[in-house]
């Protein structure tokens, strides 16, 4: 198999278990306002965390940044920082982003204006800063020893 066919491949896959993955959220997201929204966000944040990094992986950066600025909202809700109800909704809709990314892969690898009107609302509510569309990439290390 080539490159490129791999590559393919590798996309397919994802977009069928990202969408299996976006049903998995949105259920726990409305689970946020029950009895169980301690587990609910536990899960959601589990499903987040490995769409960013999968989807970071294959160079989607507009579906990695989006999953993080949703984990940046989860993250604000569990700590009391925004309402639930507030936190659902904008995550709900973020997950309705997401579904049209998942299908247009384009606009998954450079974002497009629904996306970012959608990360800034995220941002909002979550009082984190926008994340990077791209990769973050940490200073490399000197090489030379620091003096004492």
């Amino acid at each position: 198999m080539d490159t490129e066919a791999l590559k393919k491949s590798l996309l397919k896959k994802f977009q069928e278990v990202t969408a299996d993955r976006l049903q998995k959220i949105q259920l726990g997201v409305i689970d946020l306002e029950k009895e169980t929204a301690d587990q609910a966000a536990d899960d959601v944040a589990r499903e987040l965390h490995t769409m960013k990094g999968e989807a970071r992986m294959l160079g989607l950066a507009a579906i990695g940044q989006l999953a993080h600025a949703a984990e940046d909202v989860l993250r604000a809700e569990r700590e009391g920082k925004t309402a639930t109800e507030t936190a659902t909704d904008v995550m709900l809709r973020a997950c309705d982003v997401l579904s049209d990314l998942i299908e247009d892969l384009d606009a998954a690898h450079t974002g497009s204006t629904a996306t970012e009107e959608m990360v800034k609302a995220l941002s909002e509510v979550s009082g984190h800063p926008v994340p990077a569309l791209g990769p973050v990439r940490k200073p490399a290390a000197s090489a030379a020893p620091p003096k004492p």
